[in-house]
């Protein structure tokens, strides 16, 4: 990562025409190797690539292209009998014939097992270490060029500071209201809790970092980082970030800025388990019509919740549903206070029993309920507590 700190802040250095030029020559030549290298072990493409000519100043513009190169690259170790079997066997016969020969005939002794295993020689030896990493044969490249190395470089290195946010807050702008929906099912779809509060023509937006949910290892991070792309398809986007930087894990300022030129897509997919859920019930005889849900539900000062799904019934009553499965606890309470709170909507909330949330926890005279499911959602149960919530009264908060 090209980062650098400066007094309280971290600010990523800036990779001009120079450094894009000496960073697609590594890559063209880091790409070549790859390509000329299928069917080879790890191993010696792993030396290859090391042996590749950078200046000192670039070591790191090597290491980020080669990783992402790396990341595209197919590796297979099928090998036909299990290593440790055969070496087990090997090593067992050599101590043997050491102890009664005091000599090994390695050649002998590899034909011996291989014939044993119906092997061939070669084939043994190949398989005999093709559990180490090292030994794994590469079997695929992902078509790629030495621009899109560079250019995937580029961009991951905000993605790279993210990993190590504690918290982040992104003021968005976008071209319509579809295209904020997207974003919000994006961030819903990688599982990022955040707040959502409109500020004139922009929308704010708290995203919860890694360092503030879970150790380092967590799969949050990667997800955070992921959702940049997201994010970078508004039509301006600014982020502050406080990041956790070096071994004492200081706290830093990030900042980051961003503009889109394309329009962004109004379109994200639902997951499996909701489209799954909206054909059930389609099919299903509830009396509802359901479709995927464009609405975005803000309670101001408390929070947004971006439906997934909404239900009808023959008098144009709507409840709409959010499938938040086993994902977070977190997001689960937040959801809870803003039914409680006068979200201004019926609602019902998907959750897996494994976040041990009680369906009590919302109080039956709220236009909200929790559904609570083991394993596989019930589309008969919750197109019946959605058409439950009908009857009950929507309560806005007060003012």
């Amino acid at each position: 990562m090209l980062a650098q700190r400066r007094g309280d802040k971290l600010v990523l250095r800036n990779i001009d025409a120079p450094m894009r030029a000496r960073a697609d020559v590594i890559a063209r030549e880091l790409v070549a190797i790859a390509k000329s290298h299928l069917g080879a072990a790890r191993g010696d493409l792993d030396a290859a690539l090391a042996a590749v000519d950078a200046e000192a100043k670039d070591t790191k513009v090597k290491a980020g292209l080669t990783k992402l190169l790396l990341d595209r690259c197919t590796f297979d170790s099928d090998p036909p009998v299990p290593p440790p079997d055969l070496r087990a066997a090997l090593f067992t016969r050599a101590a043997a014939a050491r102890r009664d020969n005091g000599r090994i005939d390695r050649e002998a002794l590899i034909a011996l097992i291989a014939s044993e295993h119906k092997l061939e020689p070669a084939v043994f030896e190949r398989a005999l270490y093709a559990d180490l990493k090292a030994s794994a044969m590469l079997t695929a490249v992902e078509p790629v060029t030495s621009a899109m190395l560079v250019e995937a470089f580029v961009r991951g290195q905000a993605q790279a500071v993210l990993l190590r946010a504690e918290r982040v807050v992104a003021r968005v702008t976008f071209d319509s209201p579809g295209a904020m929906r997207a974003l919000f099912r994006a961030l819903k779809f990688r599982q990022l809790l955040f707040t959502a509060v409109r500020d004139g023509d922009a929308h704010v937006l708290g995203i919860d970092g890694p360092m503030s949910l879970f150790e380092s290892g967590s799969k949050y991070g990667p997800r955070l980082a992921m959702a940049l792309p997201a994010l970078e398809a508004a039509r301006t986007l600014e982020i502050e970030a406080i990041v956790r930087w070096g071994k004492e894990r200081e706290k830093l300022l990030f900042r980051y800025a961003h503009k889109s030129e394309v329009p962004a897509s109004e379109e994200t997919p639902l997951p499996d388990e909701v489209e799954s859920l909206r054909h059930a019930i389609a099919r299903g005889d509830y009396g509802l019509k359901v479709k995927r849900s464009d609405a975005i539900l803000a309670l101001p000062g408390v929070g947004t919740c971006v439906p997934d799904l909404e239900v009808t019934d023959a008098r144009g009553r709507v409840t709409y549903i959010e499938v938040l499965g086993f994902w977070s606890r977190d997001a689960v309470w937040q959801r809870i206070d803003l039914a409680e709170k006068g979200l201004g909507a019926r609602i019902v909330f998907c959750v897996s029993s494994r976040l041990r949330v009680s369906e009590e926890a919302l109080p039956e005279d709220l236009p909200a309920a929790l559904y609570v499911y083991k394993g596989v959602m019930s589309p008969r149960t919750v197109a019946e507590r959605a058409k439950s919530l009908l009857e009950r009264p929507i309560k806005s908060s007060s003012p």
